[in-house]
């Protein structure tokens, strides 16, 4: 969570202190530190308040992990209660250090422990010296391999490459949208990803939301007032909340079937804030989400947004603004063949990675200028440039929001050496550039033949003015395909020009 004031670390103690004597109950306890201190949540008060309870009994702490108040109560409690207390307040407080991985933490346990001469079991300190080895081990590569092991031990088998992708797409920006036939996984992977990074429906850090047809504006989503006057929560407030409160850890946010309702109306306000982040102090800030009847709802940095879709007659098509903000990531793999046992295989547990393993680093172009990555940025930039002049023959071009979340996905896959440079390029133009095009007119059908031209290598072959031409496509990716500059992007065109030349129009979206 972000940082709290001593002064309410000291009224949720004191408040934890009279629940665990019985002189008041915990929801009446979270109501009075809420009355005293309003930037406390009545749902984060009752988790704070119950620790004092949880850390007398040496249990393990599995929500937040807010350092100062950890430390606060475990040195008032050897104060108050003496050694022994001390000691199971202390290791409780290393047994959640050890699960999160937070070895700060536990240094600082050890060093209050060593100050009043308790005596901790050597057992616990040897086991955080193991977790703080592992976590070491812990770079990006090695997390995302973990969380696919995760992911294939569950029974769903992704095409490769597609966690990663994901990965890069989240820390690009925390707006994904997956798309692709019914019932090939996309919810699921958000769900088991989230799992295996360690948000779950049960810790709170996992919220599926069933987007409703009848959806037309932000409240359904943020709350509103009811005829009543009361104030009548929407289906994330509370989940926005907890996550403003737990900046250390990541949250997900899956809008199933969010095309089931208008994007644009229901989500306008987070379509909005997003585009405000900004770096203040270190910390990621976005202006914050005005709901009538219940104050400003915050955006945090940890809130990952990923929303399913499913291009049907049931469901309504995207705008560009909605496109321009969002990596669309297209389910098209599918193999029904059961995957084959391979003897012993090591169970993967989930992980606990914190928010730094998502957040964004970059959020404008400046901020990549001047450096070491300054020629490389330059240098995509002046590919880009050349997929927007065929873009703009058809009023496609693509503007200065879509360039920078480009760059920034390229930045991030060089950094942690995640994705060739050339893989990375071909993905963003799929799920960045291709996304926006759709139309029954000549000039769509000739742009489309230019950048398939652009995607393949220059094509002496290929004539928008002779008739199939995604024959002539597709015998160039079948016969020359390792020669192909970025294949998944001129496959997808190749696709897009048969449905024009079949139906007089086409779409990136099947």
């Amino acid at each position: 969570m972000g940082k709290m004031t001593e002064d309410a670390i000291r009224v949720l103690f004191d408040y934890g202190k009279k629940v665990h004597q019985g002189e008041i109950s915990l929801r009446e306890a979270a109501e009075k530190v809420h009355d005293e201190c309003p930037e406390v949540a009545v749902s984060s008060a009752r988790h704070y308040v119950k620790w004092y309870g949880e850390m007398r009994a040496g249990e393990i702490l599995t929500w937040n992990s807010n350092s100062e108040l950890l430390l606060y109560y475990a040195e008032r409690i050897i104060r108050e209660n003496g050694a022994e207390a001390g000691k199971a307040a202390c290791q409780s407080v290393l047994k959640f250090a050890a699960h999160a991985n937070r070895m700060e933490l536990a240094d600082e346990v050890y060093k209050l422990a060593e100050k009043y001469h308790l005596n901790l079991d050597k057992n616990m300190k040897d086991r955080n010296k193991v977790s703080k080895e592992n976590s070491n081990l812990l770079t990006p590569s090695a997390a995302l391999q973990h969380i696919q092991s995760y992911i294939a031990q569950k029974g769903f088998s992704y095409e490769e490459g597609l966690i990663t992708n994901f990965y890069l797409c989240l820390k690009a920006k925390p707006f994904v949208i997956l798309a692709g036939t019914s019932g090939t996984g996309k919810t699921r992977l958000v769900r088991l990803f989230a799992e295996a990074a360690g948000a779950t429906a049960a810790n709170g850090r996992y919220r599926q939301a069933a987007v409703r047809p009848d959806w037309s504006d932000p409240s359904d989503l943020f709350g509103h007032v009811d005829l009543n006057g009361n104030f009548v929560p929407g289906a994330v407030t509370d989940f926005l909340e907890k996550a403003a409160e737990d900046l250390d850890h990541p949250y997900f946010l899956c809008l199933d079937e969010m095309n089931l309702a208008r994007v644009e109306y229901y989500l306008s306000d987070y379509l909005s804030a997003v585009e405000t982040r900004e770096l203040k102090g270190g910390c990621i800030a976005a202006d914050p989400i005005r709901v009538e009847g219940h104050g400003d709802l915050i955006l945090p940095e940890n809130l990952y947004v990923v929303g399913t879709v499913n291009m049907d007659e049931t469901t309504f098509p995207f705008s560009r603004k909605v496109l321009d903000r969002a990596n669309a990531i297209e389910f098209s793999f599918v193999d029904l063949m059961p995957p084959e046992e391979d003897g012993e295989t090591e169970t993967a547990e989930p992980l606990e990675l914190d928010n730094g393993f998502f957040r964004s680093e970059w959020l404008t172009l400046r901020q990549c200028m001047g450096g070491e990555e300054e020629e490389s940025v330059r240098k995509w930039c002046g590919v880009l440039c050349q997929c927007n002049e065929i873009l703009k023959k058809a009023d496609a071009q693509v503007g200065y929001r879509v360039r920078d979340e480009i760059v920034f996905y390229l930045l991030y896959s060089r950094k942690t050496g995640l994705m060739e440079e050339k893989e990375a390029m071909d993905r963003e133009i799929l799920q960045k550039i291709l996304p926006r095009i759709q139309g029954s007119s000549g000039a769509v059908r000739d742009m489309i033949g230019e950048l398939f031209q652009f995607c393949a290598g220059d094509y002496e072959g290929l004539r928008t003015d002779s008739g199939e031409i995604n024959r002539k496509m597709a015998r160039l990716l079948e016969e020359d395909g390792s020669r192909v500059r970025f294949p998944r992007s001129a496959a997808k065109l190749a696709s897009m020009m048969r449905r024009y030349e079949e139906d007089g129009f086409t779409s990136y979206w099947q």
